[in-house]
């Protein structure tokens, strides 16, 4: 989703162009995750998936509660909890090779996971403030995004990975970029207590999350069946209520989350988004400028 420098409400994308096979290579027409066979009570019909890939990567399928209004999707929700202890996470950006597809990320820069790192401009740039290992991509603390990613702690005692919200107690951005080298800004689905934040856009999308839960692990979220994120926000909060904090990273087509480990892939790409792709067709993974990518700790 690119995201024009003026916003009206939480976003308006601009046109973007489909991406061709003949210049994304690296697609999947793979919408499910290839794991071993459903064990988690809590799993619906057809959210198969559920189960430990490797140490320190589980992935939990879900069906949502709510039907999406524009009568598209599985209601299957994907959510993949990583140990940072033992997977590194790290913003990529154009500066690193991009744009790529979610494949391509992964073999440039040998990912274990891949997903959207927040919405970003027409130049490729974080729509908000966006540093990368101390790198300034856009210094601007864009007043509409109220979430926080933050990687790579700078002293001891610091958690690996962090979500802060502006409206936080103790919150202090300065702060922030003091102690993490890595700082992603983007809007919120769920607040400081990991309740659903109302949001007030009535669009309809496929979309991509990042949480984090109480046990400090990092949570990559995808659903395809696209829903009003007021609606993602609550079923987000009921899915998974050990979240501590979540933000939307993306939106539509653009949206993707990528797991290659143990053997297994999932493979998930975003296709509905109202007013731009308002079908379910997309089996393309299209070119991302950012990402959040996660290596094994060695």
């Amino acid at each position: 989703m690119v995201v024009v420098a003026v916003v009206v409400g939480f976003g308006c994308s601009k046109p973007r162009a489909k991406p061709s096979t003949s210049t994304s290579p690296s697609t999947s027409t793979s919408t499910s995750p290839s794991t071993s066979p459903s064990t988690d009570a809590d799993a619906g019909a057809g959210c198969e998936g559920s189960g430990e890939l490797v140490g320190g990567v589980e992935v939990r399928r879900v069906r949502a509660g709510s039907a999406p209004e524009v009568g598209q999707g599985d209601r299957c929700i994907t959510l993949v909890r990583i140990d940072p202890a033992r997977f590194r996470a790290r913003l990529l950006t154009q500066k690193d090779g991009g744009p790529l597809p979610a494949p391509g990320w992964s073999e440039a820069a040998r990912l274990t996971a891949v997903i959207n790192a927040t919405l970003f401009l027409d130049d490729g740039r974080g729509f908000g403030l966006m540093i990368a290992d101390g790198r300034v991509i856009n210094g601007n603390d864009n007043p509409k995004l109220g979430g926080f990613l933050a990687l790579g702690p700078r002293r001891k005692g610091l958690a690996e990975v962090a979500l802060f919200g502006r409206d936080c107690e103790g919150f202090e951005l300065a702060r922030v970029r003091a102690d993490y080298a890595t700082v992603v800004q983007s809007y919120r689905l769920l607040d400081c207590a990991g309740q659903p934040i109302g949001w007030q856009d009535a669009k309809s999308y496929s979309a991509a999350a990042v949480g984090v839960d109480r046990a400090g692990w990092l949570v990559l979220v995808h659903v395809r069946t696209p829903y009003r994120m007021a609606v993602l926000a609550r079923e987000l909060a009921t899915a998974m209520p050990t979240l501590s904090g979540a933000l939307f990273v993306e939106g539509g087509p653009e949206a993707s989350l990528l797991v290659r480990a143990g053997g297994r892939e999932i493979a998930e790409m975003g296709s509905f988004e109202t007013d731009f792709t308002e079908n379910d067709d997309n089996r393309l993974f299209w070119p991302l400028p950012n990402v959040l990518g996660l290596t094994a700790v060695k």
